[in-house]
C-alpha cells in the first residue's frame, strides 16, 4: 500500500476521485470508439428531448468548470487552453486538471480550490 503523507491526506479523496474517473472515462470512450457510431448514434441523441438535457447539461458543466480553471490559474493562455481542452475532449480533461491542480496545491486545499490567488492584495 502506498503511504500518503500526512500532508496530502486532505487532497487524497480528490486525486482517487480524478483518476477513477480518468480510467472509467478512457475505457468508456475506447470502448465507444470500438462499438458504437458516433454520426448516427449522436444524430440520435439530439434528436431526443432528453438527450439535448443531458447535452446542456454536460456543457453548462464543462463550462462552470472552465471558469474555474480561468479563476485558479495566473497565466491566462494556459487557462484558455485548458478551458477549450475541456469543452472539447469533456471531462476526461477535467479529471486531468484536478490531478494537476492537487499536485500544483503540494497539500494545501485552500490552493487547490483557488491557485495562487491564496492570499488577499
Amino acid at each position: 500500500m502506498i503511504a500518503i503523507s500526512r500532508k496530502y491526506k486532505a487532497v487524497s479523496i480528490p486525486i482517487v476521485i480524478a483518476c477513477g474517473g480518468l480510467l472509467i472515462m478512457l475505457s468508456i470512450i475506447f470502448y465507444a470508439l470500438i462499438y458504437g457510431d458516433f454520426f448516427k448514434e449522436g444524430a440520435a441523441l439530439v434528436d431526443m428531448a432528453w438527450g439535448m438535457v443531458t447535452l446542456v447539461d454536460l456543457y453548462l458543466g464543462l463550462l462552470l468548470f472552465s471558469f474555474w480553471i480561468m479563476w485558479r490559474e495566473d497565466n491566462k493562455v494556459v487557462a484558455f487552453a485548458w478551458s477549450l481542452l475541456v469543452l472539447l475532449l469533456g471531462n476526461m480533461l477535467s479529471c486531468v486538471y484536478i490531478i494537476k491542480a492537487v499536485y500544483d496545491a503540494e497539500g494545501n486545499m485552500m490552493k487547490f480550490w483557488l491557485g495562487e490567488r491564496t492570499t488577499i492584495k
